[in-house]
């Protein structure tokens, strides 16, 4: 490498003249251009993420790397053993952070700070590490593209790449301090590193007789590269568990590679001798970050990526041993890809268990596979499922796919398009056929997939690398256009099963369209004509200028508008950090006014340091403390609870608590949630306190997702579809279920624990048959007008049961019937922020209903709602009319906005007019507990005391008061609370008598 690079420079110096020299580096300003111009787009709203305090980021897995290279700021090189700081009560350890990605960036900062950075400037790298990464992938890509194609078009290539608007920019703007820029850049080092060893292997031509006599001088150069290769596959490892992607499609193109030589009657040694020593170096460097000696998928740094690439390098040995054995029996050729099929699949049955686990773990990690839960994770889910393909292929890269699949095609078409053979030809057109089918998502091509239970893409994987064997088994292709090929296909796949590895296929498109442009210049004869840029305008012809014009617009001109685009996707007013800056002010407050975890109930105990480190349980299921609690809500927000509240989440991004998470938040009461959080706490568990936000409680953002994740029930049970007619067009209404209100995140968010009678509000609907688009018909319920607002609950009642089609309440948050209080639940805190996206939708549903505004919403809808689980305080009474129906009430203030609510709780009188409820809201008592004691500095708070009140069917009114004391609901003082009603008479108001009220 050293003489290479001296022999360069010798020759750049040597040269004759200016214009020789330029013609030499071009490529060197031309890339840095590029790399710049890629920064510049991706560094523009830098100042929205650099805050007094610090710094903030945009989404949820960022945060998590901000602890973890926290943490290695503090013990580096050493990550994070193990984190009880989340996923309560288990704990986790999740390799996919705090890894060599972390490790680099933090050693940056140790280095560059003298051992002792500011967090500033800390916060700074953390927050520009990902444009930088992706845009150093700009190198090895280029390196790729120059191979195949040449200095210039590559540089086309890394044009198309560095404008590029779609996911491969959104991952790597500023302030999205994730690994994924990472991933790309590792990978493409990784194809670099496979592409130039598998190059120098076909050069110098690697045998087992060289290995015998320790050749040396003649091996040097194959193993130096084939290392090199095996360091970079590690290093992609090391960056990202699921980056045994790579070693999966390696393998394969050496298992397809090695089988077609001996077919074509060519050595297979070369490229044996390239995966075994390459891959062997993977797996030796894969112990070490092993932590784990068990194969616990492909997430996680365990065995099995040590014993996926050295088994795949003992397979090449073995097919090269067959091969040899093969030759020496003088054995028919054709039969050696038979021969090595059938030991494929007899290998794959033998071990059954570990291949089902090793194929679902990548498929389900690394991207074959959508499942429901994955669907809910943004970045996993199908581009495909909410656009056409054509929308969301142009939306990503323009024309650009279609040229790069057009290079690809071209690439494995050639030989068999010269070929003699009139096989060939209809082999071809039987190929572009399939592909087309395939990638373009025919419906066809859906229904076969759907007949295999699998998705298209996947089936569209399994095709083109069938069409890739068939290739190779008619002609015998160059190994490093072969390798290409491979990994296109299976990125190209992974790419259009889960969004996020849009950012791979953006480096595939890059490569490919320089492929493509060295393609077509050859076709039109226009590089052969280039002795000088003079020389080669001359000798142009009228047909070539005009071809070349056609692809330059063809390729280029798409980017144009994309390009201002791009630069408001990057803008100041586009990339902002998010709700977190909306969830911070709750947070910040459960940090400061809540028990540290360990102390709750208990402020003497040790409090568990959230930045400290813990050994990795045997188990993996930590011990906690007794003053330990999880914090319960829905798994997209458990990092930031882990960071910025310094608080124990029951779920997390990772999808840890997930299911049980939807189990509590949809449970239908609260002994369903109860039951729902004691499966996921144990028997030592327990859970304090509960935040909910306005999207959670939405049906048009997150509501949906619990309901993938909750196997009993679907979001069609909570929600009703209505239609409205509105001139000759039906259009669509939302209305909620009676089982929408009663879910746990229902009756927190909108009703703050409270029991809510509905209120007098009717839609009158009918049923209509109408047609759909398949030719047939089917039955929906249609009004016109709107929602009718009668005088009480009674008259509202009596035209619904006139009324067949009537339905009482469903809009906005008006049940259909009454929905019982919670007893151990109690908002704390709300935060001072209107959520204006539940307002609007809202506003939707009051104009296409006419309803009032009043009687849709039930309570101010701030954006995050923290409420604590508490015993609960009891309050006995006697003195109510026998079997009547008791009401208590108390107004509660909050804060934050300074909107009052009223929590009513109800119970039925006995026989001797006793009666019994739990209330979770105290009226006094607030200054006794604090986090100093090991209790919750409660911000919302009631303004009086409960109002009880009962009456007679005759027209008798009882009433009392009951003080609840903070001590008796939080289970300090377990005595009850003791209420006698009295006979009172009904207040006279122009002369009717009204009951007296709270």
């Amino acid at each position: 490498m050293k003489d290479a690079v001296l022999d360069y420079l010798r020759g750049v110096k040597q040269a004759d003249s200016p214009a020789d020299v330029l013609k030499q580096v071009y490529h060197i300003p031309v890339l840095a251009a590029l790399i710049a111009f890629m920064l510049a787009v991706r560094l523009r709203a830098l100042e929205n993420f650099q805050t007094d305090g610090g710094v903030t980021f945009r989404g949820n897995d960022p945060w998590y790397h901000f602890r973890q290279t926290n943490y290695l700021l503090e013990h580096f090189p050493t990550t994070m053993p193990f984190d009880p700081m989340t996923n309560y009560p288990t704990g986790t350890s999740v390799d996919q952070f705090g890894t060599l990605y972390d490790q680099l960036v933090s050693g940056f900062i140790l280095l560059t700070s003298f051992g002792d950075p500011s967090p500033e400037y800390a916060g700074l790298i953390m927050l520009v590490a990902a444009p930088v990464f992706l845009t150093a992938t700009v190198i090895p890509a280029y390196l790729i593209g120059a191979r195949f194609a040449g200095r210039w078009p590559a540089l086309v290539g890394l044009a198309i790449f560095a404008l590029l608007p779609g996911t491969v920019l959104r991952y790597s703007l500023v302030g999205f301090y994730d690994h994924s820029a990472a991933e790309v850049f590792f990978q493409t080092l990784g194809v670099f590193g496979f592409v130039t060893a598998i190059a120098v292997a076909q050069q110098t031509q690697p045998v087992w007789e060289l290995v015998v006599d320790r050749d040396l001088d003649a091996l040097r150069r194959p193993l130096l590269y084939s290392i090199g290769a095996g360091v970079a596959a590690a290093l992609y490892m090391w960056a990202w568990p699921p980056g045994i992607l790579l070693v999966g499609f390696t393998g394969i193109f050496f298992a397809l590679k090695i089988t077609t030589d001996v077919y074509h009657n060519r050595t297979p040694e070369p490229m044996a001798f390239v995966c075994a020593v390459s891959m062997t170096v993977t797996g030796i460097l894969m112990f070490v970050p092993l932590n784990s000696f068990t194969i616990s998928g492909a997430t996680n740094h365990s065995l099995l990526q040590v014993i996926l690439p050295l088994g795949v390098g003992l397979g090449s040995i073995f097919l090269a041993y067959l091969a040899r054995q093969w030759e020496s029996r003088e054995l028919d050729r054709s039969w050696y890809p038979a021969a090595v099929g059938a030991l494929i699949l007899v290998s794959a049955v033998a071990f059954s268990r570990f291949v089902v686990d090793l194929t679902g773990s990548l498929l389900a990690r690394i991207g074959f596979s959508a499942t429901a839960g994955a669907r809910t994770i943004g970045e996993a889910s199908p581009p495909l499922s909410q656009d056409p393909p054509f929308e969301f292929i142009y939306s990503e890269y323009r024309l650009a796919l279609f040229t790069a699949i057009a290079a690809a095609l071209v690439m494995l078409a050639r030989p068999l398009i010269k070929s003699d053979d009139t096989r060939d030809t209809g082999y071809v057109a039987a190929a572009l056929t399939t592909v087309g089918l395939i990638y373009l998502g025919s419906p066809v091509v859906d229904q076969i997939a759907g007949i295999f239970g699998t998705t298209w893409q996947v089936l569209g994987l399994l095709i083109s690398t069938g069409l890739i064997v068939g290739a190779t088994l008619r002609h015998r292709y160059d190994a490093t256009e072969l390798y290409v090929l491979v990994w296109g296909a299976f990125i190209i796949s992974a790419a259009f099963t889960q969004i996020r590895f849009n950012y791979y296929l953006a480096v595939v498109v890059a490569v490919f369209n320089a492929i493509f442009i060295a393609q077509a210049t050859d076709f039109l004869d226009i590089r052969a004509t280039a002795g000088s840029v003079r020389d080669s305008a001359q000798n142009l012809e009228g047909w070539q200028v005009m071809a070349a014009v056609t692809i330059v617009f063809l390729v280029v001109a798409p980017f144009v508008f994309p390009t201002v685009a791009a630069w408001d996707t990057g803008s100041a007013d586009s990339n902002r950090p998010g709700a977190i800056e909306i969830w911070d002010d709750s947070l910040e407050w459960m940090n400061e006014e809540t028990p540290a975890p360990g102390t709750l109930e208990n402020p003497d105990a040790e409090a568990m340091d959230p930045t400290g480190t813990y050994e990795r349980p045997a188990d993996g299921d930590y011990d906690y403390p007794d003053g330990a609690y999880g914090v319960q809500s829905w798994w997209d927000y458990g990092h930031w609870i882990t960071v910025h509240g310094e608080r124990i989440p029951n779920a997390n991004p990772f999808q840890q608590g997930a299911t049980a998470a939807a189990n509590y938040l949809l449970a239908p009461n609260e002994t369903a949630a109860e039951d729902a959080l004691n499966e996921k706490m144990g028997e030592d568990g327990q859970t304090r306190y509960v935040m909910v936000d306005s999207q959670m409680a939405n049906p048009n953002s997150k509501f949906s997702a619990p309901t993938v994740f909750n196997d009993n029930v679907s979001f069609d049970d909570y929600i009703d579809v209505v239609y409205q007619q509105r001139g000759e067009q039906l259009q669509p209404v939302r209305l909620r279920t009676q089982q929408y209100y009663e879910s746990q995140m229902i009756r927190l968010y909108a009703y703050h624990g409270s029991a809510v009678d509905p209120s007098p509000v009717v839609l009158d609907t009918e049923q209509r048959t109408v047609p759909t688009r398949g030719g047939g018909e089917t039955q929906v319920r249609v009004f016109e007008g709107g929602a009718q607002t009668f005088g009480s609950l009674a008259e509202a009642e009596a035209y619904v049961e006139e009324n067949p089609g009537a339905q009482l309440g469903g809009i906005g948050d008006n049940p259909t019937e009454r929905v019982d209080a919670l007893e151990h639940y109690r908002l704390i805190k709300a935060s001072d922020t209107p959520s204006r996206n539940y307002l609007n939708s809202y506003r939707r549903l009051q104009q296409q209903t006419n309803a009032s505004a009043g009687s849709l919403l039930r309570n101010t809808p701030s954006w995050v709602k923290t409420f604590e689980k508490v015993p609960g305080a009891t309050i006995e009474g006697s003195g109510a009319p026998a079997g009547s129906e008791v009401r208590a009430t108390v107004p509660v203030e909050i804060p934050a906005s300074g909107n009052q609510f009223a929590y009513t709780q109800y119970a039925t009188a006995d026989e001797n007019g006793n009666f019994e409820m739990t209330v979770p809201y105290s009226t006094t008592g607030y200054e006794e507990f604090g986090p100093e004691n090991g209790y919750t500095n409660v911000s919302v708070r009631a303004t009086s005391e409960y109002r009880l009140q009962a009456t007679t069917d005759d027209g008798g009114f009882y009433a009392g008061t009951a003080s609840v004391d903070e001590a008796q609901v939080v289970g300090a003082d377990e005595t009850a609370v003791d209420v006698q009603l009295s006979e009172e008479q009904p207040l006279q108001l122009g002369g009717q008598s009204i009951q007296a009220s709270g």
